[in-house]
């Protein structure tokens, strides 16, 4: 993946990738061993369709949720043009606020929790385990502080970390601590993660944590990169 690669988001949030992540590629190969046709995914955070479009020509039927509507208006005519978008579904909405779905087989949830503060991530945690059916599944990446752009609020992190906060990478100014060629693209809240209090998170809702491991994003670009702890990704399963 190439700078070319990274496409600035429509709402300020981040950027978004032209290429399926590990654990995007994770819940496609899932999908194809599942013997269930045409199952239910939720992907949270959708993007310009990176995951979208991808499950629907493997099968799925996908709900598309993202905040910002242009985003949504892209996935839609890109499924048409390629005669996938009857099993998609698109929904505006803000993750994990308002919002009711029932059901789902999987969740695909990739570099959003990062934005929220921790107790929203708890509670978008408990919503997860009640939209899925029993057996489902979660596919979950978030960016964490171990990242490149992001290390002078490594220190701050560590220090917080040993004094007991569980969500140590929360701050309202995230953009004084990015490099400054990220300033315009990163959002003045964020929640610099590692797999601590996502894993407490989640498993305190009920779910059990099949796998959760850190790694370098496919292809990520020099500037985010630092020593393979760039993203961490979590498969999930609500218990039968």
């Amino acid at each position: 993946m190439s700078e070319a690669d990274i496409v600035p988001t429509h709402n300020g949030y981040g950027w978004t990738s032209t290429i399926p992540n590990q654990v995007t590629v994770a819940l496609l190969e899932w999908l194809s061993r599942l013997e269930q046709p045409a199952p239910l995914v939720l992907d949270i955070g959708a993007g310009f369709g990176v995951a979208t479009l991808p499950l629907l020509e493997a099968g799925a039927r996908v709900i598309s949720l993202d905040l910002e509507e242009s985003h949504l208006t892209s996935i839609r005519q890109e499924a048409e043009r390629r005669s996938i978008s009857k099993r998609l579904t698109t929904v505006v909405g803000q993750f994990p606020r308002s919002l009711h779905f029932e059901d789902l087989d999987a969740i695909h949830c990739s570099n959003v929790l990062h934005f929220l503060p921790g107790s929203e991530i708890e509670t978008g945690a408990a919503n997860m385990f009640k939209w899925l059916r029993p057996g489902g599944n979660v596919f979950l990446q978030v960016g964490t502080i171990y990242a490149g752009h992001i290390k002078r609020l490594l220190p701050i992190f560590e220090e917080r970390r040993r004094a007991g906060v569980i969500w140590a990478g929360e701050t309202h100014e995230a953009k004084d601590y990015v490099a400054a060629e990220f300033r315009d693209a990163t959002p003045r809240f964020m929640n610099y993660l590692d797999g601590l209090p996502l894993s407490q998170a989640f498993a305190q809702n009920g779910f059990q944590i099949e796998h959760g491991w850190y790694y370098t994003r496919t292809g990520l670009p020099d500037a985010f990169r630092c020593d393979g702890r760039e993203h961490y990704g979590m498969l999930m399963k609500r218990p039968l």
